[in-house]
C-alpha cells in the first residue's frame, strides 16, 4: 500500500468535507455549531478518502 496516497486522498476529501460543512452551516445558519459541523465533515471526508483509497489499492494489487 502506498500511504502516502492514503493521506493524501484523505486530505483532499477533508478539504471537500470541511467545505460542505460551510455550506451546511451556511444554509442551517446555526452559528452555535459551526466548529462541530466543519469538524464532523473533515473528518467524515478523511475517513472516506483513506477507505475509497485503500479499496482501489487493494483492486490494483490483486489484478
Amino acid at each position: 500500500m502506498n500511504f502516502r496516497m492514503l493521506i493524501f486522498s484523505g486530505i483532499v476529501t477533508a478539504f471537500v468535507g470541511a467545505a460542505l460543512g460551510v455550506v451546511i452551516d451556511h444554509v442551517s445558519q446555526t452559528k452555535s455549531r459551526r466548529a462541530t459541523i466543519i469538524l464532523v465533515g473533515s473528518t467524515l471526508g478523511f475517513v472516506i478518502g483513506v477507505g475509497y483509497e485503500a479499496v482501489q489499492q487493494q483492486k490494483e494489487e490483486k489484478q
